[in-house]
């Protein structure tokens, strides 16, 4: 069977998503955290729970922000949780 078959016949069995979804790699939240750095310098860190939290905390609402809440809407939480793991692996300043 062909990709393209066994992708029409997921997807008309509503099997999507994360069903087909691929492993997350590694290097991809060193590419979405590349754009924090445009407006954030690293001495902003407190840990990768913290940071993990206070990004929930904006996709939610919880904490109220123009710019991050509506960055964080983009992205869903394996993906908030791969730019905080990467923020953990750097070198405190």
């Amino acid at each position: 069977m062909s990709a393209r078959a066994t992708w029409l016949l997921l997807a008309g069995l509503g099997i999507s998503g994360p069903a087909l979804a691929q492993p997350l790699d590694p290097l991809q939240g060193r590419n979405w955290a590349a754009g924090c750095t445009g407006c954030h310098a690293s001495d902003w860190l407190s840990g990768r729970e913290a940071l993990f939290a206070t990004l929930l905390d904006f996709k939610s609402g919880r904490r109220p922000a123009t710019v991050m809440q509506q960055l964080s809407w983009g992205y869903d939480d394996e993906q908030l949780r791969a730019i905080a793991d990467h923020f953990s692996r750097q070198p405190t300043p």
